[in-house]
């Protein structure tokens, strides 16, 4: 029973995103697989398509781990977010929820969160690589960490929004070796953090499940 309603959870994803595929270039890729384990991982990427390469590896990863993924650009997440909700109203979401965005990808990333929040959808943990505005997100998210690279000129700190009572963590990587705007999202330090996580919230629903 329970690998039926996996693959049925699968086809609903897979189906309901083809919308936001036949949106254009704007749109990257969706896994199609039968999922073995909880979890559905958005990937967003930042300005055209030939930045943030780090989230299609990424997206990758998480198809080994045998996670739903979907790698998007930064001007699609309202379609994104729509499909989850909509899915939701037929039990077809496969938790956990898991938002990962780079650059403007990362400014998206928690308004996709407090979206789908505000429609009483538990965004189970968000990650920001390095956004380039300041950012707010609100109720219905648990887990929040910002990725930023300190800059006099502009304000990229993560703040709560209204309703908000989850973990937010503000992290300035400036000076911590390499790494810059352009390559953090392809830090593997920093992807396998989030690798570690996913797998421990997918396995924490899993359990629970049974």
């Amino acid at each position: 029973m329970k690998s039926k309603t996996s693959f049925l959870i699968a086809a609903g994803f897979a189906a309901v995103l083809s919308s936001v595929m036949a949106a254009g270039p704007a749109f990257a890729k969706c896994s199609t697989f039968k999922p073995t384990r909880p979890g559905e991982v958005y990937l967003i990427r930042g300005l055209a398509n030939v930045f943030s390469l780090g989230m299609d590896t990424m997206a990758k990863e998480f198809t080994k781990l045998g996670i739903q993924n979907c790698v998007a650009n930064h001007r699609v997440w309202t379609g994104l977010a729509q499909d989850v909700i909509e899915r939701n109203y037929s039990n077809a979401v496969n938790y956990p929820v898991i938002i990962v965005g780079h650059s403007l990808g990362a400014g998206v990333a928690p308004k996709m969160a407090t979206r789908l929040g505000k429609n009483n959808i538990e965004v189970a943990y968000v990650v920001m690589y390095d956004p380039v505005e300041p950012t707010q997100v609100g109720k219905n998210v648990d887990e929040i960490i910002n990725y930023y690279l300190n800059s006099k000129n502009k304000d990229k700190i993560l703040r709560p929004g209204a309703g908000f009572e989850g973990d937010l963590q503000n992290i300035d990587l400036r000076g911590q070796g390499n790494v810059d705007h352009f390559n953090i999202e392809d830090n593997r330090q920093l992807q396998q953090i989030v690798y570690d996580r996913a797998m421990a919230l997918s396995n924490a629903i899993a359990e629970k499940e049974g």
